[in-house]
This record gives structure tokens, sequence and C-alpha cells, in this order.
């Protein structure tokens, strides 16, 4: 039987590291798409970005929650993340497309990028997290 761990809800760092991941995202739409404003890209890209942020870094809490025993383990720390990750590089490819007119919108790597950086993100901050300040390990 498994020792159950206490797991925190964390709310500082997603804000933070989703407000990098939205401003890279502005970086990208600003190299992609040359006619897109940042100020109305970024209406929704930074918010989005802190969003799926707050989601993925998120995902052991929610499942220590709802304690479903086939979301333990792997699926729950690597899958979820991996899958939010996707669904954020789909919608920032078709969120630029759409703003844009229909056309292609940011480009596949970029979008690809951003849905990586936004499902490695539990794991970077794990990585770095205790190096931080206090403040940025809620």
């Amino acid at each position: 039987m498994a020792a159950a761990v206490a797991v925190n809800f964390v709310y500082i760092a997603p804000i933070f590291l989703g407000l990098v991941i939205g401003l890279i995202e502005l970086f990208f739409v600003h190299a992609d798409e040359s006619g897109m404003g940042w100020m109305s890209h970024g209406f929704h890209a930074i918010p989005t970005c802190i969003i799926f942020t707050f989601i993925t870094m998120n995902v052991p809490w929610v499942v220590s929650i709802l304690n479903i025993s086939w979301l333990q383990g792997p699926i729950a720390v690597y899958g979820i993340p991996a899958f939010i990750g996707i669904i954020a590089a789909v919608k920032v490819k078709a969120a630029a497309a759409i703003a844009k007119g229909g056309t292609v919108g940011e480009s596949l790597p970029h979008a690809i990028i951003i849905g990586l950086l936004i499902a490695a993100a539990p794991f970077v901050f794990g990585a770095v997290a205790p190096s931080l300040p206090a403040l940025l390990q809620k």
C-alpha cells in the first residue's frame, strides 16, 4: 500500500511561468504575423497561457483530491500535462489563424514550442523551486 503524499496547490508560480510563456508567444506572433498587433493577440495569449500553465502545474493536486486509482502514476504525472500541452499548441495555432482572418496563423514550430513549454512547466518548476524565493514556491 502506497503512503499518501501531501500535495500542495500552487498559485504564484503558475502565474509567473504562464506570464513568461505568454510573452514568448507574443514574440512568436510578432515574428510570424507582421500585421497582427501585440495588444490584440496579447489580450488572450497571456491569460490563456497562464490558465494552461495553472492546469499543468496543479495536476498532482487535482489527482490527489479526486483519488481515482487509474489516474495515479505516470498517466497523471506525464500524460495529463502532455495532453494539456497538445491542446495549448492547437489553441495557439487556431487562435492566430482566426484572429488573422483564416490564414495559416503562427508557424507550427512556434505553436509546438509553446505547447512544450506549458507541458514542461511543472517539471521545470520542480527542478528550480528549491533555488527560488519562498514567494515563488507557492
